[in-house]
């Protein structure tokens, strides 16, 4: 009787997670990962759906914690899953290996996840995360050459993990709407297929070039509207070789910098989305509000006077 009882409360245990809504979408290949990029760069006339349009099922598991995730319960089948509104204090590497090898993209939405630590061991080609409260995203330290988007919006992120460098063959990479202050394209490197970059909507002050081997060869997007930006050293065609869509507005560009910039994208044929209105005593140049150099002066001597 007690071992009847055992073995079938393990069988329980093992069971996969139930999906809580399926919902038909059309395929990953079919979707545009950076929706709000996108929809500026390409003619959305020409991205209705056709009737020859593929579907997949996407599993909507809702509403999981830490504790229903037993030592041995894994997730469904699907290729496409999404935890709405997970409670799981700790994603690490062993949750991500109870991960179907059929799933081929993870969506992480709302719920609470203070910390992620992405393991290599899962068959993932898709990540987004927005709102979960993530305060701490690490990579395991181990070459990555399977997925292809990451997409992480969340105000609480400060800072991302130079372990990104691992996730070698990333095409896709959006850390828009978070708080970062400071990127460094060094941890990008190694990422020779990367073709799109998204920092918008962040704090960013400085992002760093690097020296003079940092180059993306096959970077054709790049946003940084909406940060407190003065100038980006050696952009665009020193890091950017490639580059065929920039998005400028909304930060605190130097206007030498502009000035200067402007004539290289020119020269380049590279495409600047969007214009600035409103620049209020601000000069603006060319569609990008600008601070003229003696204001820059004065707002360095009255911080050396605050000082």
């Amino acid at each position: 009787s007690f071992s009847f009882s055992s073995s079938w409360l393990a069988a329980i245990s093992a069971y996969p997670i139930g999906c809580s809504i399926r919902h038909n979408l059309p395929l990953v290949s079919n979707r545009q990962p950076f929706p709000s990029f996108y929809s500026v760069v390409r003619d959305r006339t020409r991205e209705q759906l056709n009737a020859d349009t593929r579907y997949e099922e996407v599993c909507i598991i809702a509403s999981v914690t830490a504790e229903s995730l037993s030592t041995r319960r894994t997730f469904p089948a699907h290729r496409t899953i999404e935890l709405f509104y997970p409670m799981i204090p700790f994603f690490g590497p062993n949750l991500f290996t109870r991960l179907n090898a059929t799933t081929v993209s993870l969506e992480l939405r709302k719920g609470s996840i203070s910390e992620l630590y992405f393991g290599s061991a899962n068959h993932l080609e898709s990540l987004k995360i927005s709102d979960i409260g993530l305060s701490t995203f690490d990579v395991v330290p181990e070459p990555n050459s399977i997925l292809r988007a990451l997409a992480i919006h969340d105000r609480k992120l400060t800072t991302i993990t130079p372990n990104i460098r691992y996730l070698e063959e990333l095409q896709l990479l959006d850390l828009s709407g978070c708080s970062l202050t400071v990127f460094n394209l060094e941890t990008l490197k190694p990422m020779r297929w990367l073709t799109a970059l998204n920092l918008a909507e962040n704090q960013l002050v400085l992002i760093d070039t690097g020296d003079d081997d940092l180059v993306l060869p096959e970077l054709l997007m790049f946003d940084v509207q909406q940060n407190d930006l003065q100038e980006i050293v050696r952009f665009p065609a020193a890091v950017f070789p490639g580059l065929k869509f920039t998005r400028l507005i909304q930060n605190d560009w130097k206007c030498e910098w502009v000035a200067r910039v402007r004539a290289t994208i020119w020269t380049h044929n590279i495409t600047v989305l969007g214009s600035d209105f409103g620049c209020g005593t601000r000069p603006n140049n060319g569609g990008l509000c600008c601070t003229p150099a003696e204001r820059v002066e004065e707002r360095i001597a009255i911080t050396k006077t605050m000082l």
